[in-house]
């Protein structure tokens, strides 16, 4: 797939714009499909945001063609403050009715946002959510499990259903794995210095909502691979300290669960286990694959 896409049909009258923001560090290995996946999508009617955080490697290079390429993708290079500072900005830039964050590693299905839109104007909703699978480096499937997956038909929720889903490990905190109306980030601020930032402000995003639909489809493709493994000691910090923004925001929006977020809160059973298999799988894949390396032929 070319990056050139000029030359692809236009928009249509009723597309209303779409922010699609990309918070890009270090990725040059994916980028470029990352971006072509995203400018693949038949909702023509689109803005790219790529902020570059900082990038020591070729990722500036490649969002620099892009842009020339496209007219839709705006980069803005900002020096290396973390995936929170660049999602913060890409927001106060966004000017579409609509908001999508994608990660610059994964691929986008050439009809998420067609979909999402559309149902959300069926039903009423202002963020629409949908299923994932796994890829790893190369693109290949990856076998995963992962209980935000786990539904069959179209679900209709309200931000209280949803929100207690999400406190019970059955719906993940990944901002990719939803698109919403730029308008339910009002007043969400990323904690900015830390990881797992989407799980600390998951639940303040579903509150602003009056309704989710949720597709049963897999639109969306998350890489995993060994740069993307947690930085255990960091990761674990900051886990905590999201959990602890998620119970203080769900006891005061819906005080009606706070007890029983709590306990879930503290629970070795809303741990995202999945995740920490899928790590631990492409770790030891990796040091299997170094031994392999290291033995004369």
């Amino acid at each position: 797939m070319a990056l050139d896409l000029l030359s692809s049909p236009p928009k249509r009258e009723e597309e209303e714009l779409v922010s699609v923001i990309l918070t890009v560090y270090n990725v040059e290995r994916w980028l470029k499909k990352t971006v072509e996946s995203v400018l693949a999508q038949t909702w023509r009617n689109l803005e790219v945001i790529a902020i570059d955080d900082g990038s020591k490697d070729k990722s500036g290079a490649i969002l620099k063609e892009a842009q020339r390429k496209d007219p839709r993708i705006k980069v803005t290079f900002t020096k290396n403050r973390g995936v929170s500072c660049a999602r913060n900005l890409g927001l106060s830039l966004a000017r579409g009715k609509y908001v999508y964050f994608c990660d610059s590693d994964d691929l986008m299905d050439p009809k998420l946002v067609e979909k999402c839109v559309k149902s959300m104007r069926e039903y009423g909703a202002q963020i629409a959510m949908f299923k994932f699978d796994g890829i790893n480096e190369f693109g290949q499937p990856v076998a995963s499990f992962y209980p935000h997956n786990r539904y069959k038909s179209v679900e209709v929720l309200s931000p209280r259903e949803i929100v207690k889903k999400q406190i019970r490990g059955k719906i993940g905190g990944y901002l990719w794995s939803f698109l919403a109306e730029k308008k339910v980030y009002e007043g969400v601020k990323f904690p900015e210095g830390r990881l797992v930032e989407d799980t600390a402000r998951i639940c303040h995003i579903f509150a602003n909502a009056k309704r989710i639909v949720r597709l049963p489809e897999v639109l969306y493709h998350y890489r995993l691979h060994k740069s993307s493994l947690m930085r255990k000691e960091k990761m674990l910090m900051d886990w905590k300290k999201a959990l602890k923004d998620r119970l203080e925001f769900v006891s005061e929006a819906f005080p009606d669960l706070k007890r029983w977020a709590t306990v879930q809160t503290f629970s070795p059973l809303n741990f995202d286990y999945e995740s920490v298999r899928q790590n631990l799988a492409i770790g030891l894949r990796s040091r299997r694959e170094k031994r392999l390396s290291r033995r004369p032929k």
